[in-house]
C-alpha cells in the first residue's frame, strides 16, 4: 500500500512540472504497441528522473510485460501502470475520475501482467534516482481475448438520429485496416486523441477548419490541416497510410525553425516525437536527415551551412530523447533541391524550407 501511495504521489508531482517534450514526462511519452521489444534510457533528470510509455490496446486482452533495468546503479526504481480511457496527461486536468493503477518495484527485472480493454490506454511511469542514466529494456507480449477480430472499431455515436462521421484508416497498398493513434481538432465535440482503424462519432455542426493526424506503427505519420468535415448525414473519410521501407524519402511536416536560425521551435516537438517513436520501436532503422532552405538573399555557402545546422539540431533533439547517435546522419542541401525553383509566394518559399528523412538501406 505504501508503494502504491508513493508511486501515485510521484506521478502527480511529475504532472505539475508542466508540459515537457521528452519521455521524461507524460506529454512526451513513447507510444508503443502491446507486442514487441524496445529499449529506453533514463535521461538523468535531477528533479524527476522518469520514463513514460503508453500502450494502447487494439483489442481486449492480457498484457505480459517484462521490464529489465541494465546499469551499475543499486537504486531501486519504482513503477506504476495507469489504465484509463484517456491519456493520463488529459486525466490530470479532469475531476471525479477514478484512476486504476498497478504499482511495483523494479529491482533489476520485473514481470508485470495486466488486463486491458479494447482501445484502453495503459500508461507506464518508471521513476529512479537523480542523475541515473540506466538503460531499460521492455519486452511486451499480448494475448487477445478474441483473436478473430481484425477491425479495431471505436464507436462514439450516442444519438443515431444525428449525423455520423466515420473515419477509416487503411494500408494504401492492400487496403486492409490499420489501427493507429488519431488526433482530431476542430470543435469541442470531436477534439481528442483516439485509437482505432474505424472511428464513428456524432457531428452536430460542420467543421470548416479541422485537423486530422494519424500515427500507426510501421507507417509514416500523416496530417491534414484546415480540413472541412460536413455534417450532411453519413460522412466517411478514408485515409491511406504509406508503410515505411528502405530507400523511402518523406518530408517531416510541422517542423519549424526560427527565421534564419537553426533553433527548432517548440511547436515542432510533437512531430519530432513521432519520428522518435518510429526509431525507438524499429531499432534496425538508420536515417539520413536532409535539411533544405529557400534560395533568397543567402549565398549558396550560407544556405548550405544553415541547412546542415538545422539537420544537426534535429539529430540533437532525437539523441536527447533516446535515439542512438550512430543511427542518424544529418546532411545539408542548402537551396540546391527546391520544391519550387522560382517560388511565387510565401507558401512556396515555405515548401522549399523543409526537413526530410531518408530511411537507409542496411
Amino acid at each position: 500500500m505504501k508503494i502504491l501511495f508513493s508511486a501515485i504521489c510521484m506521478l502527480f508531482v511529475g504532472l505539475l512540472f508542466g508540459q515537457r517534450s521528452t519521455y521524461n514526462h507524460c506529454s512526451g511519452a513513447v507510444f508503443a504497441p502491446v507486442e514487441g521489444k524496445f529499449s529506453l534510457s533514463f535521461l538523468g533528470d535531477k528533479k524527476s528522473n522518469q520514463i513514460w510509455v503508453v500502450f494502447i490496446a487494439p483489442k481486449s486482452g492480457q498484457v505480459e510485460l517484462e521490464i529489465t533495468e541494465v546499469g551499475s546503479s543499486l537504486t531501486v526504481s519504482t513503477g506504476v501502470i495507469i489504465r484509463s480511457n484517456d491519456e493520463i496527461c488529459d486525466l490530470s486536468e479532469r475531476k471525479n475520475l477514478t484512476i486504476d493503477s498497478i504499482a511495483f518495484e523494479l529491482r533489476g527485472s520485473e514481470n508485470v501482467n495486466f488486463h486491458v480493454e479494447k482501445n484502453q490506454f495503459a500508461s507506464l511511469c518508471l521513476t529512479t534516482g537523480s542523475g541515473i542514466k540506466d538503460d531499460v529494456i521492455f519486452n511486451c507480449k499480448f494475448k487477445a481475448d478474441n483473436t478473430q477480430e481484425e477491425e479495431h472499431v471505436l464507436n462514439l455515436v450516442y444519438d443515431k438520429t444525428l449525423p455520423t462521421y466515420t473515419l477509416l484508416i487503411r494500408d494504401e497498398q492492400t487496403l486492409t485496416p490499420v489501427a493507429g493513434r488519431i488526433f482530431l481538432q476542430g470543435s469541442s465535440e470531436i477534439s481528442g486523441s483516439y485509437y482505432a482503424s474505424k472511428l464513428f462519432m456524432n457531428l452536430k455542426q460542420p467543421i470548416k477548419k479541422g485537423s486530422i493526424k494519424i500515427d500507426a506503427p510501421g507507417y509514416f505519420p500523416v496530417e491534414f490541416k484546415e480540413r472541412s468535415i460536413p455534417n450532411n448525414g453519413q460522412k466517411t473519410d478514408t485515409i491511406l497510410l504509406h508503410k515505411f521501407e528502405a530507400g523511402e524519402l518523406t518530408k517531416l511536416e510541422q517542423v519549424y525553425f526560427s527565421a534564419g536560425l537553426p533553433e527548432i521551435m517548440e511547436e515542432s516537438y510533437a512531430q519530432l516525437n513521432r519520428l522518435r517513436d518510429l526509431l525507438i520501436l524499429n531499432p534496425s532503422i538508420t536515417i539520413e536527415i536532409h535539411g533544405h532552405v529557400n534560395l533568397d538573399e543567402n549565398s549558396a555557402k550560407k544556405a548550405q551551412k544553415l541547412s546542415k545546422q538545422r539537420a544537426i539540431m534535429v539529430k540533437k533533439y532525437l539523441v536527447q530523447n533516446g535515439v542512438a547517435p550512430d543511427r542518424l546522419f544529418p546532411i545539408g542541401f542548402g537551396s540546391s533541391k527546391p520544391v519550387f525553383a522560382k517560388p511565387q509566394d510565401e507558401e512556396q518559399k515555405e515548401a522549399n524550407r523543409r526537413v526530410e528523412i531518408l530511411i537507409r538501406k542496411n
